[in-house]
């Protein structure tokens, strides 16, 4: 029996600490180097981290855009967070495990995670990115153990060299199209694109 997945997480303290905000905050350098500093940072077994709201689980949530577009995919049944099947989503990203945690990392794995979820989801490398925004939303059970990192990655056209399961139909579309029916997007999707304008500004 393999052994369960170990992820990523910080103590919720620390962010009321630093002040909680609900949605979408662009404060980065308010929030990201107390959160995502390796002394406040541990791994947890991500059963416990899923029901134990006194942590929050650190994720990247990365939005691929092309000049006026950005990608647009469905949630496939292949992802683990079956809470999220079958809604729309603008970011890659996922938990980090504790096998991201590499000899030469000062982050515990963070951006090491980040570049295998973009592999593995899109098969794209992107190197370091940084952080443009971050996310605390509370109103869901996903929400409440989650904490969203929210990174741009700039692309030269629309090309996507390959995919995983857990992304269905992958395509860039106008970002004036993105709203138009709102419900159909997990929450942090929604955040990012009613933020849009100030994402891409950064």
């Amino acid at each position: 029996m393999p052994a369960e997945e170990r992820v990523l997480c910080f103590e919720r303290k620390l962010l009321e600490e630093l002040g909680v905000f609900q949605g979408l905050s662009l404060e980065v350098a308010k929030y990201l180097p107390v959160l995502t500093s390796a002394p406040h940072l541990l791994y947890l077994n991500r059963s416990d981290a899923e029901r134990d709201k006194r942590y929050k689980q650190l994720i990247p949530y990365v939005l691929l855009v092309s000049r006026d577009k950005i990608l647009r995919y469905r949630r496939g049944k292949g992802g683990q967070e079956t809470r999220l099947h079958g809604l729309y989503s603008v970011g890659i990203g996922g938990h980090i495990s504790e096998e991201d945690h590499g000899l030469f990392s000062t982050d515990r794995g963070y951006q090491e995670g980040m570049r295998r979820e973009l592999m593995e989801e899109v098969s794209m490398d992107a190197g370091q990115l940084p952080a443009v925004a971050a996310i605390n939303d509370d109103s869901t059970d996903v929400g409440c153990v989650h904490f969203g990192v929210v990174h741009l990655l700039r692309l030269p056209g629309e090309d996507i060299p390959g995919r995983c399961t857990g992304i269905v139909a992958p395509e860039f579309i106008p970002i004036s199209d993105t709203l138009k029916d709102p419900s159909s997007y997990e929450s942090w999707s929604r955040l990012c694109l009613e933020h849009l304008p100030s994402l891409l500004s950064r």
